[in-house]
């Protein structure tokens, strides 16, 4: 199953806008330079006051398949 790592530094005003509705997808750059479009609400579980910050490793299957999401650090 390929896997991706990429950081991610959302503010808790970056955090509200897709809680509000305005926006529902999360651009990030992996480590290996490809961009991603991941749904907001896989990184929900990651979230504190301050928003959600943190390097991830996300696994997805050949089709696109989100797979699992952990914080590495």
């Amino acid at each position: 199953m390929p896997k991706a790592i990429f950081s991610v530094s959302l503010s808790s005003e970056q955090v509200l806008e897709f809680y509000k509705g305005l926006k529902n997808r999360v651009q990030v750059s992996t480590t290996d330079g490809q961009t991603m479009s991941l749904p907001y609400d896989i990184l929900l579980q990651h979230m504190t006051r301050e928003g959600i910050h943190g390097t991830f490793e996300i696994t997805y299957a050949s089709d696109g398949t989100l797979g699992a999401l952990h914080r590495v650090s």
